[in-house]
């Protein structure tokens, strides 16, 4: 082999070496500075995870919190509520017994109207033959209670029918009513069945858990 071709073959392998070791330094340097990116995305990444969690533990705070002020506001409606309807009822029960007062003062006093005029027939025979008319100012507000007092009835009658029918085994009870309440009789039915389902269910989980755990 010649000289020239074996310094050719020299000069070319370091010239490729130091391309190489060139190269290798950058790449190096490339790493480095990807670790220190690295290393940076890293810190950040565990600074959001756990600015996330402190977030949803705020979070989780506020809705308790909110839970906590709707259910205070839901009782405080309900006894606003139930406040309202009790003095409704006083004030309606009140009215009612001054009612009771007044018509059976009305009934003493049209008997007494009664006497007077037929005493006063004996009297004067050219008396009018019928005592003076009532004023027409009762009427109106008698038919009204009527009509409330008519719903409230025909309302617990439906109830206790819808009830009847719901508890019967025989389709004919639930045929032989209205399509409206035989609706409502239908509803009270499975919802009574959900609830006897429901009830076994939360039987056989305790018997369960008795067995599980007798010295508990």
């Amino acid at each position: 082999m010649k000289r020239e071709e074996v310094e050719r073959r020299l000069e070319l392998a370091e010239t490729n070496r130091q391309q190489a070791a060139e190269r290798l330094q950058i790449a190096e340097q490339r790493l480095e500075e990807l670790e220190g990116e690295r290393s940076q995305i890293l810190g950040e990444s565990d600074l959001e995870r756990r600015s996330i969690a402190e977030l949803a533990r705020l979070a989780e705070e506020c809705r308790s919190e909110l839970a906590a002020v709707e259910l205070e506001e839901a009782r405080d409606r309900l006894a606003e509520a139930v406040e309202a309807r009790d003095r409704s009822i006083g004030e309606a029960a009140e009215a009612l017994g001054s009612a009771v007062k007044l018509l059976g003062a009305i009934d003493e006093h049209r008997a007494a109207v009664a006497d007077a005029h037929q005493r006063l027939k004996s009297l004067d025979p050219s008396a009018g033959r019928a005592a003076p008319d009532e004023p027409d100012v009762l009427h109106e507000r008698w038919q009204q209670m009527v009509s409330l007092v008519r719903t409230e009835l025909d309302g617990e009658l439906e109830s206790d029918i819808v009830d009847a029918a719901a508890r019967s085994n025989s389709p004919v009870a639930l045929n032989a009513l209205p399509q409206h309440l035989r609706i409502l009789a239908e509803e009270r039915r499975n919802q009574w069945h959900r609830d006897r389902m429901a009830k076994h269910r939360e039987s056989l989980i305790q018997k369960q858990r008795g067995e599980r755990n007798p010295l508990s």
